[in-house]
């Protein structure tokens, strides 16, 4: 049981919220298996037992100006607040340690999203509907809707971190905690920006299986609930899908499908730190060239647009689930990363949302059913986004009108603070944090550039006595890409689309480590499609890999002359391939996943002058077609008036990535 200080109980209902006073508390105690929890010194669990339903989502209530809202903070900057960070812990912990069966639960809050498929706070699904999470992807709602369901975590977390500021000794130390409290909002983890030097994109803060807090009753080493959840119990029923029935706790990138399997994070840290310049090129591409919501919003395909925030987030939950939880849409919540990196994507959302302020939701059929959304709806800003009730007492729900601001849920974060030019803020956060190593900003003039990010991690001295010719013209540069475009459902399980640049090893578990890899797609879905009805059982889903980066590191190498398309078209008829695998690593022939296409496409890209300036983007040209099928796609989605297309027939097609 947790346990408090007897001098501690008075004060419960004072300082903790009213979220505190409804739950029911049935934590493990430490000698018990599973997770070792902080020992608080006192039973407090009869004490604090309440019914409660229809629990409204506020998220942490604020009453001050907007220029002082608090914001949520990056992981690793919230770490050297030491007081914040003790609170964040120890709440983490306590909520994870909760009796599954309560509504506040990691449990049950973690459930919302996919399994175990049951009501939430009284809302039902539609009939027909059952063996679906709340969750909205592939849909114009995806944004939006994850919005209200980071704020009641946050709510959530802030209540248990209020309760424990209230358990230190009381007196000054009391009150210190109680202050860092008030300012506390969840932290997002910052997979784009560059790692801090010597370190992994992933902090190891995440990664270390113990952690050392400092609580209300002294230093203790308790299990850290950053890097894994235990199950209390494993209910194999309610989460039936081998391997997950047989996993007691959340892994990554796991040691094998054994009960007894553990995560492998070191690997995990590898591949993410392998493919860190796609993901600063793929959000920098998005926030200077997506200015439509319906197409920034989701993967779903649409005409000439390939890539989206919700496409990136899938290969993030990929390459850190790597066949372990994080890897399917139904089981993804329970690791304690997915909150981290969904607060990142809101993020996102909010920047550019700062750049796009008239652009939003738009009626949008639903391509997939939820619990309560049935496939061929039409969703708008009006729609529910339940299980998310809105304050009133009315039983009514967010909807994406409600969440346009994050203010509505007492949350900014630093770039889009109000206050000043809040727009002229952002650009330059995303110039300095994901476009100070792009093409856009590298590419010289003259020759002798300061080397991209990706050319530095492989190694090619920025002093080199090579100098590259001139790559940009009046400020021009060409921006290659390789979009993505595949059956969502090809394999019945999410999977990886691996493209390399040159050679590399036969063995598919070395794949998202090859030096020749330039990016590694993720398609993210359910393990199971049980139920998961589609509006269009063989929906399309798109994304990008940036080529610009790896082609550079090529000129630098003298394996290639310049961007210009005489010289990169047949580079890449003779260098660009790809693979497909599992997300356990397992191979995929080619020929196995007919409705895979590789379309490769350039724009000419005018390069900024200032800090404050965005750079802007030509019409794509396309110019040819990886793929194991003779028709050709890319008809269907481009209009080749912006460029002769070469379709890469099947007697070619062996050299782009079918199997040898």
């Amino acid at each position: 049981m947790i346990f408090l200080k007897t001098s501690s109980i008075v004060s419960v209902f004072t300082i903790a919220s009213a979220f505190l006073s409804h739950t029911a508390f049935a934590i493990t105690t430490p000698e018990n298996e599973g997770p070792k929890g902080y020992d608080y010194g006192v039973d407090i669990g009869a004490l604090l037992k309440r019914d409660v339903s229809k629990m409204p989502t506020t998220g942490v209530r604020y009453n001050g100006s907007s220029a002082s809202i608090p914001v949520r903070q990056e992981i690793r900057d919230l770490e050297k607040n030491g007081d914040l960070w003790q609170l964040y812990i120890l709440a983490q912990s306590m909520m994870q340690t909760m009796d599954q069966s309560e509504m506040r639960s990691w449990y049950q809050i973690a459930g919302i999203h996919g399994r175990p498929y049951l009501p939430y706070d009284g809302v039902s699904p539609i009939p027909g509907n059952e063996n679906n999470g709340y969750c909205t992807h592939v849909s114009i709602l995806f944004p939006s809707w994850h919005r209200p369901y980071m704020a009641l975590y946050e709510q959530v977390l802030h209540s248990l971190v209020s309760f424990i500021a209230g358990q230190y000794p009381a007196g000054a130390e009391r009150d210190r905690y109680t202050a860092a409290a008030n300012r506390f909002r969840i932290p997002y983890w910052d997979w784009a920006m560059a790692a801090p030097q010597g370190q992994s994109i992933i902090p190891a803060s995440i990664t270390t299986p113990t952690i050392a807090i400092n609580g209300p009753a002294g230093v203790q080493t308790i299990s850290n609930p950053l890097y894994s959840y235990h199950f209390n119990p494993l209910n194999a029923t309610e989460l039936p899908n081998p391997p997950f029935s047989r996993y007691p706790q959340t892994l990554r990138y796991p040691t094998s499908n054994n009960a007894s399997a553990t995560s492998q994070d070191d690997l995990v840290a590898r591949q993410l730190d392998n493919s860190a310049s796609t993901f600063r090129d793929r959000l920098y591409n998005l926030f200077t060239n997506y200015h439509d919501f319906s197409v920034f919003s989701n993967e779903a395909s649409r005409p000439g647009n390939f890539d989206s925030i919700e496409s990136l987030h899938d290969q993030i939950h990929g390459l850190t689930g790597s066949g372990g939880h994080m890897s399917y849409v139904d089981y993804a919540s329970f690791d304690p990363i997915f909150f981290l990196h969904h607060a990142m994507v809101d993020r996102c959302f909010a920047m550019w949302q700062v750049l796009n302020p008239d652009s939003y939701v738009s009626p949008t059929a639903a391509l997939y059913s939820t619990y309560t959304i049935k496939a061929g709806s039409i969703q708008d800003a009006s729609t529910p986004l339940t299980p998310f009730y809105a304050p009133g007492g009315n039983n009514s729900f967010w909807s994406s009108t409600d969440v346009i601001s994050t203010e509505v849920f007492g949350y900014a974060y630093a770039e889009t603070l109000q206050g000043g030019n809040t727009t002229e803020k952002v650009i330059k956060a995303i110039n300095l944090l994901y476009g100070s190593t792009a093409p856009a900003k590298t590419i010289s003039r003259r020759g002798s550039p300061v080397f991209p990010a990706r050319v530095v991690e492989r190694e090619v001295e920025a002093n080199s006595s090579y100098n590259l010719p001139v790559l940009a013209t009046d400020g021009q540069y060409t921006e290659w890409i390789a979009n993505i475009q595949v059956q969502k459902y090809a394999l019945d399980k999410s999977f990886f689309v691996h493209v390399f640049l040159g050679p590399f090893n036969d063995d598919p578990a070395s794949w998202s480590f090859e030096p020749n890899l330039v990016g590694t797609h993720c398609v993210f879905a359910k393990l199971s499609t049980d139920g998961s009805v589609a509006a269009d059982p063989n929906q399309m889903v798109t994304g990008t890999i940036p080529l610009t980066s790896a082609l550079l590191d090529k000129i630098s190498k003298k394996k290639l002359e310049s961007l210009d398309a005489e010289d990169v078209e047949p580079y890449l008829k003779e260098n660009l391939k790809y693979r497909i695998s599992l997300l356990d690593d397992t191979p995929i022939d080619n020929s196995a996943v007919p409705s895979l296409s590789v379309n490769v496409v350039s724009s000419k890209v005018q390069q900024i002058t200032e800090d404050h300036q965005l750079p802007s983007w030509g019409p794509m040209i396309s110019h040819l077609e990886l793929s194991t099928a003779v028709a050709s796609i890319s008809a269907k989605i481009y209009d080749l008036a912006f460029g002769a297309s070469i379709k890469l027939g099947a007697e070619v097609s062996a050299t782009f990535g079918t199997p040898e």
